[in-house]
This record gives C-alpha cells, sequence and structure tokens, in this order.
C-alpha cells in the first residue's frame, strides 16, 4: 500500500476494492488474518502519508485482530515493534516472525527478508535504489509500472543494472584509499522480487533454517512468488502483481493456495510444485 499516487501499485486497477472484498471473505468465513510483511511501500513513498492514506485499512485490520509482521519494504516500523511509540490499536499487533501449531504441524510465519544476508538488517541497499528509480519513472508516466499497458518491471530491472554497473565502475575509479574493500556485489543486494534468479538461493537457505530450527512449515511472502513447495514452504505472493493471491489454511495444518478473481477465491491450476532442494 503506498500514498495513492503515480508510484502506488496498490492504487491502480481497483486493487484496493478487491482487497476490501477479500477482508470481507476473511470475515465471513471467521478467519484470522496474518500479514506477512511488505504491507507498506515504504521503498517509494513517505511513511506518513502512507499511513494516513491507508488509515481506513489500519482501523478494519485492527477490527479484525490482524497479526502484521513487518516486511523489508516496511522496516522502517521494524524498531517500533513493542515500544508503544505507535498508539493505533493496529500496531500493537506488530510483530517479528512467530510460531503457530496448526493441527499437527508447527509453522513458522515471516516475511522473509529475515534469512535474506542482503535484506535483513534494514540498511537502504540496491534494492531501494533501484525502487527509487522506478519510481521517479512512474511520476514521468504518471502511474505505476505494473499497470495495465505499463512497462514491465524486468525492462526497469535492465535500466537499474546498467545504472549500479555505472555506479560501481565510478565508485571504483574514485576510489583512492589503500585498503581495497571486498567489490560489491549489486545483483546479491537485490530482492528476489526484483530478481528472480535469486529464489533458489533464498529457498535453500529457508530449508536450512527449518531443520535448523525444527518447525515442519514455512509461511513467508518475500519473493512475491505465490507458491506451495514440497508441503514444507508456502508462499502468500502479494497483491501488486497481475494476481491478487492469499493462502488459507485450515485447522487441520492444510494450505491451499488461492487467487482472488472476480470477488471471489479461485484456485489456479498450478497449486503446488516439487523441486530438488540442496541444503
Amino acid at each position: 500500500m503506498g500514498d495513492g499516487g503515480p508510484r502506488d501499485n496498490f492504487a491502480a486497477d481497483h486493487k484496493a476494492e478487491q482487497f476490501s472484498r477479500f477482508l470481507d471473505y476473511v470475515e465471513q468465513e471467521g478467519g484470522e488474518l496474518f500479514i506477512l510483511g511488505d504491507l507498506f511501500e515504504f521503498w517509494q513513498a513517505n511513511v506518513g502519508r502512507v499511513i494516513v492514506r491507508r488509515m481506513d485499512f489500519l482501523e478494519r485490520f485492527a477490527r479484525m485482530g490482524a497479526i502484521y509482521v513487518v516486511g523489508n519494504h516496511d522496516a522502517d516500523l521494524e524498531d517500533l515493534i513493542g515500544t508503544g511509540l505507535l498508539a493505533h490499536p493496529f500496531f500493537e499487533r506488530m510483530t517479528r516472525p512467530f510460531e503457530r501449531t496448526i493441527g499437527s504441524r508447527r509453522f513458522k510465519f515471516m516475511h522473509g527478508h529475515e534469512l535474506d544476508p542482503f535484506n535483513r538488517d534494514g540498511t537502504p541497499r540496491w534494492g531501494r535504489v533501484l525502487a527509487i528509480l522506478c519510481g521517479m519513472i512512474e511520476d514521468r508516466k504518471g502511474s505505476p509500472l505494473l499497470s495495465a499497458g505499463g512497462l514491465s518491471e524486468r525492462t526497469l530491472l535492465r535500466m537499474g543494472r546498467s545504472f549500479m554497473w555505472m555506479w560501481n565502475n565510478s565508485v571504483n575509479l574514485l576510489e583512492r584509499s589503500r585498503v581495497r574493500q571486498p567489490r560489491h556485489r549489486m545483483r546479491e543486494s537485490l530482492t528476489p522480487a526484483q530478481d528472480p534468479a535469486r529464489e533458489k538461493g533464498i529457498l535453500a537457505l529457508y530449508q536450512r533454517d527449518r531443520l535448523e530450527s525444527g518447525y515442519d512449515v514455512l509461511v513467508a511472502g518475500h519473493t512475491h512468488h505465490a507458491v506451495l513447495i514440497n508441503g514444507w514452504y508456502c508462499n502468500s505472493g502479494c497483491w501488486v502483481g497481475l494476481r491478487n493471491s492469499f493462502l488459507q489454511i485450515e485447522p487441520d495444518g492444510s494450505v491451499r493456495l488461492w487467487v482472488w478473481k472476480d470477488n471471489q477465491p479461485v484456485e489456479p491450476r498450478k497449486k503446488s510444485r516439487q523441486i530438488p532442494c540442496f541444503v
């Protein structure tokens, strides 16, 4: 959720209206809502403007008792967890990753950036720089790049890589210190959503954490790629792309992936997949 301006993908294609109807569905089902990070787009917009613009949703989340895990795009709020500095009741349920036993399975809920070495500490890196560049182009265009008929994110990614290549070379030319610093790899600091090629590496980190921590199922969102894999990894996707997706976890611990389309949940054809995972 952004500030409603040309950089706000959530403001395009009637997504806010669709999301409101999805919340109606959750309430009708008597469900509990978990928001797994990147609720707010602070990489491209002013924090205060975003929160004020989306106050109606915050009020509704509070009434629903929604649990909110902070992601990397809204990591500016992470240090405020548990401080009471944000007086709105919605933020009282803002949290870091947590576990919940559902049925006979032990679930861990997180955004997923917590295990991403280049996105877990909240320090702005190239991923955020690329998002800012994207926003500047969207300002000129007058609408989000992912709205109907807009430029694709892959096109922007190619432009961003060219910019970063020139930046890195300029820094290397200007660097005169005797101590040679390790070369910064731009690609590694992008999020998996910005560079899908990083997804396999992130999955390996997730699998290692699961085995070391002993939980059964990881539920995350960081890649923005909705999928069920091998019965242990579930990704809820996002609501700012071409599809609006979510996960539904039944009391017995079974997980289903849905796409919200035409005011109702629709099960996608490719519900799950099996892939080898090496740790």
